[in-house]
């Protein structure tokens, strides 16, 4: 036995212990989303209810949120751009670059290897998506890059060791594949049909396993790729690039203890789940066993109409009638309500139904559904709220696809080698010849070498190629709308991004009758005119704001003016007031003054007085005695 098949086999099994637990818990995901009747039942549960006739309900309420995800992820398809990184990298080529990934794309039908590998992430916590290469033409020997769909993602065991979201770190994996031992002697008639692993289950079966694995050299890394039976090594060649070509997409992803954890995105609803079909069958159980609705009637009533009586859902009017046998008048014949749900199981139900969306973040606007929201920003923000709730699920596949860009940019220098001529796609899906390595295509100028610098990836998400011209058809129709004139220098663009038939060829028709002069342009006529009619907006509305900061310069000055005329006016009320305290003061003062000379006046009239009283004799006044 060889080496390299002892390596692989040692490195498998270890793989085979970290990885079965996460797939053991993805495959038990994707059973209980099957439409096998018991997949959302308790297996003994399901058994002791069928073996006693019980009803076994199952009301799935999963798959809506499941397709609701990933189809929303569908409608926003990640694109590959490429941008010039460094040792001469330019522009120019970096759109070539990215023109041969979307053609790569194209013959790939990459979208559904894309739309496949995060199903499986949500669905079963974990998908993949393989990059390879082919011939493409046997004469000559040309390869091409493709982008393969994995059908099986329980088949494919990368690097445990790897700790990156995209698997760029992983250093070796492994692809197991089932095939018949007729297939075998036919791909491979020198070897004897030995199985890699013993786990097939059927005898006229046995498993090949594509090993790839990173050999680090002097010179850089090298990728070896083994194709190998249980004793033989079938194929061994290289890899282009130094990535291994298989990627993962990964579901919600949690570390504990140093240990992955992946979980789907019904992972955590399927107790709910399995709550919701028991009370449905209850409830269609209790339903089975109560009593039809019975009518009650006087005996003499009914008689002549028992057919009617005894079929009432066939018979459209109950006629009866108003005596009873004895000939006296008898009451009309009464029905029982039917059989009613218990009020608890009812609650029971939408609780286990709350669970289900409560335990995934999504509610009932994410999928449509009319909720607790009562104005249209409510409904929004709920609607965010549950694509917030699902966000990393997209947003792994977008990291995933970066890596699928970074190994196809890796590999196109080593696959496209030879001086050749390739067809580039364009961002509006517009066919190109460019010729590469020293190749040159008709009416082009240079050639462009794709080993020359380096390259490095970025993807954004939005709409489809559809929809974008589903939105130019629609905006060109708005500007013709409301400026007719433009039919004339725009009406081939209008058409170009038409779909029905003839659209193009009327396209055509119109570009000839665009005056030259225009199509001279680099510029597309409907976008000069557009920049012309916004210019001429720019230079009115630079004049308004010109002529309206001028009114604003006359409006101050007069302002100043106001405020400088009321301060004076302040200033001579001011003056005025201050005049009149003086004038108020000097009164005072000059009545202080006439005050005080009036008591200096009485002052000295009082002293001269008293002087006078002083120099005159004292006059004596005899005492009469009395007698």
């Amino acid at each position: 036995m060889s080496e390299i098949i002892t390596e692989a086999q040692n490195s498998a099994e270890k793989a085979r212990e970290i990885w079965d637990r996460v797939y053991s818990a993805g495959k038990d995901d994707l059973y209980f989303l099957s439409d096998d009747p018991a997949a959302q039942w308790d297996a003994r549960d399901y058994e002791r209810r069928k073996k006693k006739n019980r009803p076994v309900l199952t009301i799935d309420q999963l798959t809506q949120f499941v397709n609701q995800v990933s189809n929303d992820i569908r409608m926003n398809t990640p694109t590959i751009n490429v941008i010039p990184h460094s040792g001469g990298a330019d522009i120019e080529t970096a759109e070539i670059y990215q023109g041969l990934i979307r053609d790569i794309e194209q013959n790939s039908n990459a979208d559904s290897s894309y739309d496949n590998a995060v199903n499986c992430a949500i669905k079963s916590s974990i998908g993949f998506i393989r990059v390879d290469h082919r011939v493409k033409n046997k004469q000559t020997g040309e390869q091409e890059l493709y982008i393969q769909r994995v059908m099986n993602q329980f088949s494919i065991y990368i690097d445990p060791e790897s700790v990156e979201p995209d698997g760029s770190d992983a250093m070796f994996a492994f692809v197991l594949e089932e095939i018949s031992k007729k297939e075998f002697a036919r791909r491979f008639p020198s070897f004897n049909p030995i199985s890699f692993e013993d786990d097939s289950d059927k005898d006229d079966y046995l498993i090949i396993c594509e090993y790839f694995k990173i050999e680090e050299t002097e010179d850089g890394r090298i990728v070896r790729r083994y194709l190998l039976s249980g004793e033989d090594v079938l194929e061994e060649t290289t890899f282009p690039g130094e990535y291994i070509p298989v990627v993962p997409v990964y579901g919600e992803e949690a570390w504990i203890d140093g240990e992955r954890h992946i979980f789907s995105l019904i992972r955590k609803s399927k107790d709910s789940q399995r709550r919701y079909n028991y009370l449905a069958s209850m409830e269609a159980e209790l339903l089975m066993k109560a009593p039809k609705a019975t009518i009650i009637a006087v005996g003499g009533t009914t008689e002549n109409y028992a057919a009617d009586y005894k079929n009432p859902d066939d018979a459209i009017v109950l006629r009866y009638d108003q005596t009873d046998a004895k000939g006296n008048l008898a009451p009309p014949p009464q029905m029982n309500p039917g059989p009613q749900i218990p009020t608890g199981i009812v609650n029971a139900m939408q609780t286990a139904a709350q669970d289900i969306k409560s335990t995934m973040g999504l509610y009932n606007a994410f999928i449509g559904q009319r909720g607790n929201e009562t104005s249209g920003v409510a409904i929004q923000q709920r609607k965010m709220e549950g694509d917030r709730a699902v966000y990393h699920y997209g947003d792994n596949l977008v990291r995933s696809i970066t890596h699928v860009g970074r190994i196809l940019v890796c590999a196109i220098p080593q696959i496209y080698v030879e001086p050749r001529i390739e067809r580039i796609v364009g961002m509006e899906e517009e066919n190109e010849l460019v010729g590469l390595n020293g190749a040159l295509a008709p009416e082009q100028e240079q050639s462009y070498f794709l080993a020359n610098g380096k390259y490095s990836v970025r993807v954004t998400t939005g709409a489809s190629f559809a929809t974008m011209r589903e939105e130019a058809a629609n905006f060109f129709q708005q500007v013709i709308q409301s400026q007719p004139q433009l039919i004339e220098v725009a009406g081939d663009l209008l058409f170009k991004y038409m779909d029905f038939p003839g659209a193009q060829a009327l396209s055509e028709r119109m570009k000839r009758l665009i005056p030259p002069k225009l199509l001279e342009d680099q510029q597309d006529p409907a976008v000069a005119a557009i920049s012309q009619e916004n210019e001429q907006l720019k230079a009115a509305l630079a004049a308004m704001q010109q002529e309206l900061q001028s009114k604003q310069a006359e409006t101050q000055v007069k302002a100043q003016d106001t405020a400088v005329k009321a301060q004076i006016e302040a200033s001579k009320l001011q003056l005025e007031q201050q005049k009149i305290n003086m004038d108020y003061e000097i009164k005072q003062a000059e009545l202080a003054l006439k005050a005080r000379e009036l008591d200096l006046k009485e002052s000295e009239a009082l002293v001269s007085a008293m002087a006078n009283a002083q120099q005159q004799p004292f006059n004596v006044i005899p005492q009469s005695s009395g007698y």
